[in-house]
């Protein structure tokens, strides 16, 4: 047999030469078989007609003629569980709070210490997490059943996905018809996890069809019954745990002639199941490899059917067995050279002895009679993902299509063998994506073509989703829309279940009781009764409304016990009418026979008119919002003002202390202390129990409320800063007209000065510019400062009595003084011209 040429020579890494730590890297395995990706082009040199030509294995001559082209997606069965609620993320502290929570409710009989719950809190949630990514014991729950004279679609259906359905396919004039049935076949006691029947769909079918119905508990063998009108199914044999050494069931297959049960566990035990006689023979096939380590063995195992019925295919994560029943030896047929690489799935060997095997990284085209090298490999360029399978198409011309449970992507590989024995790739792989949902997971897909009555070149691509519901598009060859491949027809129960809503069942730790209560009676005592009884009440009391208004004036006056604190127009109506008997704990609570509709108007025409004239347009408003408005304007107006029954008076200590306290301070030159009215503070010191000490305020806040007294002139106001240092307190001077006139009542205003300023050397400046601003200030004690006098404007003279006699007149000085911000501007200097340098 002819095969593509490749580089088996053993490749040696080549030595960096560097001392000292380095990172270790895995060096790539060689690949000795043909590995293509998407855009290369091998070529190989093929004899035709006595000469040599280049060949490519990606023809592109027919590209396009044998591309398949979907059809309409339909839904051909509703769902039966309702959406899956998103997991509210949590520590594991709060799971397991929430878990022993749990516990003390349903269980209060029952000790567990918390440790022991968040051990097994923490380990649920790392296995779960596992699982999300790769759960090895789900298998496909979507088979075709074909009988001697029927076909079946058997699938879970139900909120716990433990009940069969088998719907069958009737055969029409056109084409055949799903009619699916809305009641299960049989019900389980777990979840279904595995459906395999005993023959594939497309094979010639035996007299006798077997099931096999993997669970979380046991493997059920059943047997398919189809002489009545509706299908039997007829326990064969089940396989337990203990039948299998208390491992867990992986995978399953069947074979009808002679009937036998082929399955693997998680540890890679092989085991086959047969019945004879009413009998069941488990026999131990392949034991389990004890070299790998418990913790680190991977649990991925899967079967696969050989072409001659007596030799099968093992696969692990990173090898495929083949291996005989009659002399149970075991070869190995392929392994995968890079370590990161794992086998997610393998398909049965064809006609063609070729078996299609597919890995996180590529597809692989293998025959079995040359072990050791692949034909051909392509990468598939998905992400990483353990759900990847492939199927061939039931065609005359088969393709390869690569599915995932995880997406809704079909990516379909048209590889052929030609008569020469090569592979040929016709055009390069292209994606169909069923449907408007890509990201929907699929735990169970099958390809279907119905024997008679449909074209050759179409099948159907059926899957079940996560909520249980069949979908089902057709994929055919041609560009012109063919006839279906099959029709749907929904009986009046299938109807009714998918009218019927699906609602969300919580589990148990979340679970609440349900209580029906009839509220009606307590809606007609809120807004009805209670509406009639306000209304018959306040006609009752319109006289004893008046008479309340009539006796409001006159409250002050009929006060027999002196009110100690202050109240508000609500009190003095509350309290001038007659006593409740139901009254609430405070006054404003509790309603009277003011709280009416006579109240309000009395209070609009009498008491506050003015608060409400600005009310809002209510259109079309109901009655009972007017009344309501009504009310709470009422408890507004009657609220706004507060009456005192004893005038704000000091008491006799406090005045003396305050008193006392204000001349101590003016001897101290600080401001006077502060004087509280109605509302004063109390401060009690921590440190000394319950004994209260005299506010004394500060200084900025004492001074504040010193200047500013009522009755004041603003005029006479002066700023006396209480912060500066103590010192002697000079006379008190005031520079205004009238002052001046008093001291000076007989003196004219002398002529204007008519002499030029006065301009002093240079020599005579002093070193640095004299203080002018604090002059006065440093002599002044703190208490009595002086304000300084205002500049003189032009013209205007300076009294004599209140400015000190000087030899010299103090004028404005026209003379720049040195200082950072002063001085003349320096002259700009000169440019310096460059002098030539001899030489080049």
């Amino acid at each position: 047999m002819d095969s593509w040429p490749v580089d088996e020579r053993t490749q040696i890494a080549a030595d960096s030469g560097r001392k000292g730590k380095t990172k270790h890297k895995h060096a790539a395995a060689p690949r000795h078989y043909l590995d293509l990706e998407r855009g290369a082009n091998a070529i190989t040199l093929v004899e035709r007609d006595g000469r040599m030509e280049w060949v490519s294995v990606a023809k592109s001559g027919h590209q396009g003629l044998n591309q398949l082209h979907m059809g309409k997606y339909t839904t051909i069965f509703p769902a039966t569980r309702p959406p899956v609620e998103p997991q509210i993320k949590a520590t594991i502290l709060q799971k397991a709070e929430r878990g022993a929570n749990f516990l003390r409710t349903f269980l209060p009989e029952v000790d567990i210490p918390a440790e022991l719950i968040r051990e097994e809190v923490t380990r649920d949630a790392e296995l779960a997490q596992e699982l999300d990514l790769f759960d090895p014991y789900q298998g496909n729950i979507l088979e075709p059943v074909v009988t001697s004279d029927s076909t079946f679609l058997a699938f879970p259906m139900g909120e716990l996905n433990r009940d069969l359905n088998l719907s069958p396919f009737v055969q029409a004039e056109t084409a055949p018809v799903f009619k699916p049935c809305a009641r299960p076949t049989r019900t389980f006691d777990t979840p279904i996890r595995q459906i395999s029947a005993s023959l594939p769909p497309g094979s010639i079918a035996p007299r006798t069809t077997y099931m096999a119905v993997r669970t979380f508990s046991l493997t059920s063998l059943l047997e398919v019954n189809t002489s009545k009108t509706t299908p039997h199914l007829a326990e064969v044999a089940t396989i337990s745990p203990s039948d299998t050494a208390n491992r867990g069931l992986v995978d399953i297959k069947l074979f009808s002639q002679p009937f036998e049960a082929l399955a693997v566990t998680e540890h890679g035990s092989v085991y086959r199941c047969s019945v004879f006689g009413g009998q069941k023979t488990v026999d131990l096939v392949k034991a389990p490899d004890d070299s790998a380590d418990g913790d680190t063995q991977d649990s991925f195992w899967r079967l696969a059917r050989g072409a001659a019925g007596v030799n099968y295919f093992l696969a692990s994560k990173d090898a495929l067995t083949q291996f005989d029943l009659r002399t149970k030896d075991f070869n190995e047929l392929f392994t995968l050279p890079g370590p990161r690489d794992v086998i997610t799935s393998v398909e049965d060997q064809g006609d063609d002895y070729i078996l299609k095997l597919c890995s996180t990284r590529e597809i692989l085209w293998v025959d079995t009679r040359f072990p050791g090298k692949p034909l051909l490999g392509y990468k598939h360029g998905r992400q990483y993902d353990r759900y990847l399978e492939v199927w061939t198409s039931p065609l005359s011309r088969a393709s390869t299509l690569l599915t995932s449970r995880n997406n809704g992507m079909v990516t379909v590989y048209d590889v052929f063998r030609s008569q020469a024995q090569l592979l040929h790739l016709d055009s390069p792989p292209y994606c169909i994506i069923p449907g408007n949902h890509a990201s929907v997971s699929h735990p169970g897909q099958a390809l279907f073509k119905p024997s008679l009555g449909t074209s050759p070149d179409a099948f159907s691509l059926i899957r079940l989703t996560e909520q249980g519901s069949l979908s089902q598009v057709d994929l055919h060859l041609s560009d012109a829309a063919p006839a279906a491949v099959f029709e749907t027809t929904w009986m009046t129960d299938v109807k009714e279940m998918e009218s019927r809503p699906l609602r969300t069942k919580l589990p148990l730790s979340e679970n609440q009781e349900f209580t029906e209560t009839d509220l009606s009676s307590a809606y007609d005592y809120i807004f009805r009764d209670h509406a009639q009884d306000s209304q018959k009440l306040e006609e009752d009391q319109a006289n004893a409304v008046h008479d309340l208004l009539e006796t409001i004036p006159t409250f002050w006056q009929n006060v027999e016990v002196p009110v100690e604190h202050m109240l508000t127009t609500y009190d003095m109506a509350f309290r001038a009418g007659d006593e409740l008997i139901e009254a609430a704990r405070a006054d404003f609570l509790t309603e009277s026979v003011m709280n009416s509709t006579r109240g309000y108007r009395a209070m609009v025409q009498a008491v506050r008119p003015h608060l409400f004239g600005r009310r809002s347009k209510y259109h079309d408003s109901p009655e009972y919002e007017k009344e309501a408005r009504e009310q709470v304007a009422l408890d507004l107006a009657l609220s706004a003002d507060v009456f005192s029954s004893q005038p704000f008076s000091k008491s006799s200590d406090d005045g003396l202390e305050l008193e006392a306290m204000t001349k101590t301070l003016s001897l101290a030159g600080e401001p006077a202390a502060v004087e509280f009215g109605y509302l004063r503070p109390q401060v009690t010191r921590r440190d000394k129990a319950g004994e209260n000490t005299a506010v004394i305020a500060s200084i900025g806040v004492r001074s504040l409320l010193n200047d500013w007294k009522i009755g004041a002139d603003p005029e006479d106001f002066v700023f006396v800063n209480h912060h500066e240092d103590n010192g002697p307190a000079p006379e008190q001077i005031r520079w205004t007209k009238r002052i001046q006139k008093e001291e000076n009542p007989g003196q004219p205003a002398g002529p204007q000065s008519q002499r030029p300023p006065t301009i002093l050397p240079a020599s005579t400046l002093p070193s640095r510019p004299p203080e002018i601003g604090r002059r006065i200030l440093d002599t002044q004690s703190q208490g009595s400062v002086v304000p300084l006098p205002r500049m003189a404007g032009f013209g205007s003279q300076i009294p004599p009595s209140s400015v000190p006699q000087s030899s010299q007149e103090y004028m404005t000085s026209t003379q720049i003084l040195p200082g950072a911000h002063g001085g003349r501007p320096a002259m700009p200097k000169k440019k310096v011209a460059k002098k030539r340098v001899g030489g080049f």
